[in-house]
């Protein structure tokens, strides 16, 4: 079964490494693919990077839980650095897990399998 990840991420570096990471998750039989649609239908998860447009990705957070259809659907964000007042305020819009880039990219085989 393919697991469907919406990355909304302007980090081209980033974006790259998420990219190499489920081809390669892939040819291991983990079928992942990597949108970057906000209107792609379903989804398994979402990885928000929080260091681009973070406004707009917090309100994104709070539409998708009050979407019946997305509403249990898990959400990671990413941020360079993750300080307690934006873990509250990203936990209180309903995300799931906050890491740095550097935590997700050292775990990212692990995070997207799962």
């Amino acid at each position: 079964m393919t697991r469907k990840i919406l990355l909304v991420s302007d980090d081209n570096e980033f974006k790259g490494f998420l990219k190499i990471a489920s081809l390669t998750l892939t040819k291991l039989n983990h079928q992942i693919t990597i949108t970057e649609d906000r209107n792609d239908g379903y989804l398994d998860w979402m990885i928000l990077d929080m260091d681009s447009d973070s406004d707009s990705n917090l309100d994104f957070i709070i539409n998708t839980r009050k979407s019946e259809a997305n509403k249990s659907i898990k959400i990671v964000s990413v941020l360079s650095n993750v300080t307690n007042e934006i873990k509250e305020r990203l936990f209180e819009c309903g995300c799931d897990s906050i890491m740095t880039k550097k935590e997700f990219i050292v775990a990212a085989n692990n995070i997207l399998i799962f």
